[in-house]
């Protein structure tokens, strides 16, 4: 290898590895609290504090290796949310990594796989569930990781590497149920991996050896969560979400139709348009065409299935198997790359300017992002959207400072309210954070019946404000905390009510 390709791989390592991390890290908290990022969160510091209820967000159905990775970052991180947001800044920083492996592996070229690493490092998808405390972004990891140790198992026949493969789907087994589909992606991985003249009754045996390790690997972990109580509520849960075969086959096209729209609406605006032209353009390359419709049916399979099955569907819903699409990315950049011409080689710039500058407005300016609506709605315009509780805790945390005993009821029992308030506010003796019905039509009588001199305050979101104008004239209105403007010019906020 030349000097001059020495240097050109090192200087794309180290723009991407710059660029990953100041888009991860720069104003890590500016997004406010999400609905489910206050419930991970909050369960993460109940069972730092309580050993006995390790297995706590088996009650809501839900696998706990994220909460439990949290745990260790709530000892060394003063600010609740980073520390949740900072898992997913190193999962992310795995997936860089993974998917520059995977591309190495199956296109044998540094440029390929750095080019990969460097566009996840940019695009708005990424970047922005890397910067979120919520699942997605470890499960996404774990499913580039299981590709690379089914294709390097499959190359090498090694032992070993079925084993880490085991581990992969098991750790993902441990942190969403969607991670079942990588077992099917590992079977998809030897199969296009495999060198057709060489395939024997020997190899055959191996392969078969390895995939059964692979199994007993990752159901053995998986295993763990039978320990806890609320195992059965995973798959009781996950119906909520999905609909049954039966259900599927008696309108296959609702929601199909739906939903295949809506993912196209994802992958134009969170991998934005020349990356999916760069994609397209990967096919070009003649001498990977099997490792690129692997990768296209890898993607393909979990997109389509969850478009006919999904009754619940948001954009982060997809993003790991989206993943395995950024390698054609790369190769499409790299062919770009290697043809003669100033001209050809400058358009590299205008194809990764696209996603890099999406991503820069998500950083500093997200009201003005092309944002796809349920990410919008979600995380910045609805009661979903935390703004304000940050603010809401540390007034109380001031107050309490004093020596006053505090009493907040807040509407719902579970979720931002009044998750992301105790998440702020965890380990101090005079406040105490109480949930109540999220449609709020009178004074909780808990609030009003509270004895003492305690303070008391109530915490609510305008739009299940539902009270009457006498019990209004109770309550003190310390602050409203508004919301993202709605497209329709409306807008959401939270209300801070003191009791008079």
């Amino acid at each position: 290898m030349t000097k001059n390709k020495i240097f050109w791989l090192l200087g794309l390592a180290v723009i991407s590895l710059a660029l990953f991390l100041f888009f991860r890290l720069y104003r890590l908290g500016q997004v406010p609290v999400f609905v489910d990022e206050a419930i991970y969160i909050r369960w993460s510091q109940v069972m730092r504090a309580e050993p006995t209820l390790r297995f706590l967000p088996l009650s809501d159905g839900k696998q706990p290796l994220f909460m439990w990775s949290t745990m260790p970052f709530l000892k060394f991180v003063s600010d609740p949310l980073l520390a949740g947001r900072l898992v997913s800044v190193f999962t992310g920083f795995g997936s860089l990594v993974g998917i520059g492996l995977l591309s190495f592996l199956l296109f044998s070229n540094p440029f390929i796989a750095l080019f990969s690493s460097l566009i996840y490092a940019i695009i708005p998808f990424t970047v922005f569930f890397d910067r979120m405390a919520l699942a997605d972004s470890m499960l996404a990891m774990f499913g580039v990781w299981s590709l690379v140790f089914a294709v390097k198992f499959t190359k090498s026949l090694q032992t070993e590497y079925a084993l880490y493969l085991g581990f992969a789907i098991g750790a993902g087994l441990l942190t969403k149920s969607p991670a079942m589909i990588f077992y099917f992606w590992a079977i998809l991985a030897v199969f296009f991996s495999l060198d057709q003249k060489k395939i024997d009754s020997k190899l055959i045996g191996k392969l078969a050896w390895g995939l059964l390790l692979v199994l007993i690997v990752s159901q053995a972990m998986y295993a763990i969560l039978r320990l806890g109580v609320g195992f059965q509520m995973i798959g009781a849960r996950n119906q909520d979400y999905v609909f049954s075969i039966k259900e599927v086959l008696s309108h296959p096209l609702t929601p199909f139709v739906g939903n295949a729209r809506t993912t196209l609406n994802w992958l134009f605006l969170l991998l934005t348009p020349t990356v999916l032209l760069l994609g397209g353009l990967g096919y070009l390359n003649s001498k990977v065409r099997r490792q690129y419709v692997l990768l296209i049916v890898v993607a393909l399979i979990p997109l389509l299935y969850q478009a006919f099955i999904a009754k619940v569907y948001t954009s982060r819903y997809i993003l790991y198997a989206v993943l395995p699409l950024i390698p054609l990315a790369g190769l499409g950049l790299h062919w770009l790359f290697s043809r003669k011409g100033l001209l050809i080689k400058s358009s590299i710039a205008l194809f990764l300017s696209v996603p890099f500058l999406i991503t820069l407005v998500y950083l500093f300016k997200p009201t003005l992002a092309p944002m796809p609506f349920d990410m919008r709605n979600g995380y910045f315009e609805e009661w979903t959207a935390g703004y304000g509780q940050r603010e809401v805790a540390q007034y109380l945390i001031t107050k309490a400072s004093q020596g006053k005993k505090i009493v907040v009821f807040t509407e719902g029992f579970f979720g931002t309210l009044p998750d992301g308030l105790q998440i702020y506010t965890e380990g101090n003796k005079n406040i105490t954070i109480v949930g109540s019905t999220y449609y709020v039509s009178e004074i909780p009588s808990g609030l009003l019946n509270t004895s003492g001199d305690n303070l008391r305050f109530l915490v609510i979101n305008k739009s299940r404000n539902h009270l009457s104008a006498a019990d209004l004239s109770k309550l003190e209105l310390v602050k409203e905390y508004p919301k993202m403007v709605r497209s329709d010019g409306s807008r959401e906020f939270l209300q801070f009510f003191r009791l008079k």
